[in-house]
């Protein structure tokens, strides 16, 4: 005996029919939905917070390639800047590569920051740990300290300026190792 789903109660049949499929397939793309959720969830909680300290940074700086950076949140000269960060065990920032300045550009946001560069009337620009600036980037301007600026160019003014500034050091995993071990933050 064949079932017709047409004549008189078809529509019944039809109707209950529909229901038994779509019920399931709901269920089915409900439970699709339930599962893709959790899976980005649980990625997204994966990833370090952006600004985090590297693995052998302290809390508050950001580590990138074997450096732990600091972006002071006050301003002062740039003498106060270096005392500032000579007390947190760091010094202005040196800047070895052009991939390192484009690491800073990102994080120092829209303010000009001192750096570790400064020179002598009529000398070369030195880093703070006593090597020559090789001149890599250019300097504009005709003070003595200098300044990363949000152009991506160093930029210099009288060290009596007040300004923002980055201290890095090296990050606790590798100093002292002679080699830099990159940390993946901010590496996107």
């Amino acid at each position: 005996m064949a079932l017709s789903l047409s004549g008189p109660g078809s529509n019944t049949l039809r109707k209950r029919a529909s229901c038994q499929v779509l019920v399931p397939a709901s269920f089915t793309v409900l439970i699709i939905i339930i599962v893709t959720l959790a899976a980005l969830l649980a990625v997204e909680k994966s990833k370090p917070p952006v600004g985090a300290a590297g693995p052998g940074c302290p809390d508050g700086w950001i580590g990138y390639r074997g450096k732990c950076y600091y972006f002071s949140e006050t301003e002062g000269n740039w003498n106060h800047s270096q005392s500032q960060c000579s007390a947190l065990s760091a010094s202005l920032a040196g800047i070895d590569s052009e991939q390192e300045k484009d690491f800073l550009l990102r994080y120092k946001s829209f303010l000009n920051r001192w750096v570790g560069l400064q020179r002598e009337p009529g000398q070369a620009w030195m880093w703070p740990n006593g090597t020559e600036f090789d001149n890599r980037f250019p300097i504009r301007g005709g003070g003595d300290c200098a300044f990363l600026m949000d152009d991506g160019w160093f930029g210099s003014s009288r060290c009596s300026t007040g300004r923002h500034w980055i201290c890095s050091k090296p990050d606790t995993c590798t100093m002292g190792t002679g080699r830099a071990v990159e940390s993946k933050l901010g590496d996107s």
